[in-house]
């Protein structure tokens, strides 16, 4: 099958995509993808997340390839480091070898090929993430053919997760009864929140589930002792998604 073929494969296969399954599963079949789109041998997702007391950072959420286990821990601020800079900027970043460049004392491994490239992952027409393209296969940069496929994976990626997180949240009656309850039942509100305040999505959920747990008569214990299982349940789901990886 002819490169050219390939390419217009995968893209169609990004335009069609269905998230099924864990959410954290999907980003890493996303990476994929644009992977074998652009005959990569490394492709990173990190997305803006919300830290408690330090405000909106970029976090790694998904990676097709290798990458040192610091990379998992590591949060950045808007205008951090070079993908903090692209999310700050909204401009893509196309680099022929990182160690011949401005940012060669950013470079994570002093060995090897450095080309790269770093879209803006736009949502509700603001950057929310950043797609990490690197290690060209059969190539030693990436090119401007390979750039604009890559800022088209990164449109069609962020119109993924958007209206993927935004049919779960629909899709739920107990989001819309949160919802409800804190006054952004519109769809614009709505829509607003998912894509750029998700830590308020989580803050409503949290309290539309204690409210709805004292109606139902449950104590202060009872309560706390929800909140630990959903708590153990995600460790579970952190250790699996780590599991995973390591085995990829």
């Amino acid at each position: 099958m002819s490169r050219a073929r390939v390419r217009q494969d995968k893209l169609r296969e990004l335009a069609a995509f269905e998230i099924s399954g864990p959410f954290e599963d999907n980003l890493y079949r996303l990476t994929c993808i644009t992977a074998e789109l652009l005959a990569a041998r490394r492709v990173s997702l990190l997305l803006q997340d919300v830290n408690p007391g330090k405000g909106a950072r970029l976090k790694l959420a998904a990676v097709y390839g290798e990458l040192p286990p610091p990379a998992w821990t590591m949060e950045l601020e808007p205008g951090q480091d070079i993908a903090g800079e692209v999310l700050d900027s909204g401009r893509t970043l196309r680099v022929a070898d990182i160690h011949r460049s401005a940012w060669q004392d950013r470079a994570r491994r002093p060995q090897g090929e450095g080309a790269f490239m770093i879209c803006p992952i736009v949502m509700s027409g603001r950057p929310a993430g950043v797609l990490n393209v690197s290690e060209p296969i059969g190539r030693t940069a990436f090119t401007n053919a390979d750039q604009e496929q890559a800022e088209l994976a990164a449109l069609l990626i962020g119109r993924v997760i958007h209206i993927a997180r935004l049919d779960r949240l629909l899709d739920s009656r107990f989001a819309q009864m949160a919802f409800t309850l804190e006054g952004a039942g519109d769809a614009c509100s709505v829509i607003a929140l998912s894509a750029h305040e998700p830590d308020r999505v989580a803050k409503m959920l949290a309290k539309a589930f204690f409210r709805e747990m004292r109606h139902c008569g449950f104590t202060p214990n009872q309560i706390i002792h929800a909140a630990g299982e959903i708590i153990s349940e995600l460790t579970g789901s952190l250790h699996r998604h780590k599991k995973r990886i390591g085995e990829a």
